[in-house]
């Protein structure tokens, strides 16, 4: 009996944890409303090949961007000096199956997936990517902290980032 007093209480102790069903979803906070509308606005920025409102989207003090060679914190003016000079803005873009989660009181977890059609190739299929984003309040508005693009590459190659 003294055995099992200390695995019930342990049970007792674990048991919350497991008792949500992991397919559970949290009613929408206002942040993650605001997240939702903050990814709209993102996409309209992209396919209006808006650089400085896409630039603005990121954290001032800079955004990890985590691809399959590693992760690399760049600073804002490298993020801003890669929309300006050598980003190309999609001929469409779509986003697919975007899924958000408040991870902290100013901090919103996305992720998903989109669509790129390179303007180049407005007539090819599109470049699907997976996507990951972590976006935190500063100032008073969200921006990106962390994103990660990647899309499946023909096997036997490299995995291709944007």
């Amino acid at each position: 009996m003294r055995c099992f007093l200390p695995l019930l209480a342990l049970g007792l102790i674990a048991a919350p944890a497991s008792a949500q069903p992991a397919t559970a979803v949290a009613a929408e906070t206002p942040i993650v409303a605001e997240a939702k509308a903050f990814m709209v606005r993102y996409g309209e920025d992209l396919v209006q090949g808006n650089r400085a409102a896409v630039a603005a989207r990121y954290d001032p003090s800079g955004a990890w961007h985590v691809g399959p060679t590693g992760a690399e914190l760049e600073s804002w003016n490298q993020i801003d000096l890669r929309y300006r000079r050598r980003w190309a803005p999609p001929s469409s873009f779509q986003w697919q199956g975007l899924a958000y989660e408040q991870v902290g009181p100013d901090t919103v977890l996305v992720v998903g997936g989109f669509h790129w059609w390179p303007l180049k190739k407005a007539d090819a299929p599109p470049l699907v990517y997976s996507y990951t984003a972590l976006l935190v309040r500063r100032g008073g508005e969200l921006k990106i902290r962390l994103e990660n693009e990647a899309t499946a590459a023909p096997r036997g190659t490299a995995t291709a980032q944007r």
